[in-house]
């Protein structure tokens, strides 16, 4: 699948990332983090997790500002994630309402295996 940003988006540095996971898998996430590092030195990107909501802050506006301001959205796929509603439900369609309009790239990480039938 072809996905196309505009020249603006292209252009600007660094790209935002959100990361829309399981608390369950934060330490993965921690991992993921440290691997990223060196994009994030050198200026590449800049990242976001709901660990970095300052106190005082309303957690689900700050998570909203955070995922529709993100260029690039990270699923941290996992069974806890799949079975929080708030992960599933609220963060993935609106991620997913962003990608539909080319406004953000959604990028599934399979981080834990899912048990299938």
């Amino acid at each position: 699948m072809a996905f196309l940003i505009d020249e603006q988006q292209a252009t600007a540095l660094p790209v935002t990332l959100f990361y829309s996971y399981a608390r369950e898998d934060e330490a993965l996430r921690d991992e993921l983090e440290k691997h990223l590092s060196p994009l994030r030195r050198q200026g590449i990107i800049s990242s976001w997790h709901d660990r970095r909501i300052q106190p005082r802050v309303e957690w689900a506006q700050a998570i909203d500002d955070q995922l529709n301001a993100a260029s690039v959205i990270l699923f941290l796929i996992s069974p806890d994630f799949l079975a929080s509603d708030y992960c599933y439900g609220r963060e993935m369609r609106r991620a997913l309402e962003r990608h539909e309009a080319k406004k953000a790239i959604v990028i599934p990480v399979l981080f834990r295996a899912i048990a299938s039938k």
